[in-house]
């Protein structure tokens, strides 16, 4: 009887066991392949929350890793606008509204007017951003993360054939932080590998991503970047194609990436406002 109830036991333990194995195999083919990209570019639908609502963008863009270049064309909803950075040239980015004023504009890209209705800058475009954040989320709880993060089989996205990955985050919560050294709310969420709108959303004292807070501020912040996140990784690619974000709340954000090429080789004129295609003036 001991004998059959220890091969039971064995059976479940590889059965489960494989299963872990299998996402954590999956999410690090996925991490080393983030690796190799030089410049992509990809359609995206987003769907973020803000307040009670969920505001829906789609945008295609263009991105080289470095130096810096990004071409980003809005399709919904402010059809046509553009928005252009070649570090090679400037920092701040050259924005072609496709409406009033009616002529290029240069904004600070970490800004509030350029991040209006964003919960993340253009730098934080595609999704290498959020690799990174899982990344960061597997070596906080490597020792435990085989139980945190689930292989849920296969599935297939619009004739995509996708793993399906989720992470649980049972220790995700909204902690009391006290603020060490004067930062803006960017660069804190980027310390503490936060989203920096979830800061702005539990702290309304602050409506700027470039707001100053001063040492020894207590603020509300979370944990963590979520408490749930859940990834379709094309097979062919080992790459995402969809995630959704969850906090306490539900969910925060989902993304659908769309058209992806990997390191295409882009020329000069794909980051030129004197590009042909673009709209620049």
């Amino acid at each position: 009887m001991l004998s059959k109830s220890f091969t039971i036991f064995t059976l479940l333990f590889y059965f489960f066991g494989g299963f872990s194995q299998n996402a954590l195999n999956i999410t690090n083919k996925m991490f080393e392949k983030a690796k190799t990209i030089n410049s992509l570019s990809f359609k995206i639908i987003s769907k973020e929350r803000f307040g009670t609502e969920y505001k829906l963008v789609e945008a295609f863009l263009k991105i080289q890793i470095n130096p810096t270049k990004i071409y980003y064309k809005q399709l919904i909803p402010q059809t046509g606008a553009e928005m252009l950075i070649n570090e090679r040239y400037r920092k701040k980015a050259l924005v072609n509204p496709n409406s009033f004023p009616w002529i290029n504009i240069e904004l600070n890209p970490m800004g509030k007017t350029m991040r209006n209705n964003q919960h993340h800058s253009i730098y934080e475009a595609g999704f290498n951003y959020f690799i990174n954040i899982l990344n960061y989320l597997f070596e906080k709880n490597k020792s435990n993360i085989h139980k945190l993060v689930i292989y849920k089989g296969t599935i297939d996205l619009q004739g995509i054939s996708c793993y399906k990955i989720e992470f649980n985050n049972p220790s995700f919560s909204i902690t009391s932080y006290t603020v060490k050294e004067t930062c803006t709310v960017s660069s804190l969420a980027c310390k503490l590998h936060v989203c920096d709108y979830h800061i702005l959303e539990r702290n309304t004292d602050y409506t700027d991503y470039l707001d100053k807070i001063s040492s020894g501020t207590v603020l509300n912040i979370p944990s963590d970047y979520a408490k749930k996140l859940i990834l379709l990784i094309d097979k062919s690619t080992c790459l995402p194609i969809f995630m959704e974000v969850y906090d306490d709340k539900g969910l925060f954000e989902q993304y659908r990436f769309l058209e992806t090429k990997i390191n295409p080789p882009f020329t000069e004129a794909d980051f030129s406002r004197n590009n042909n295609d673009y709209g620049f003036k």
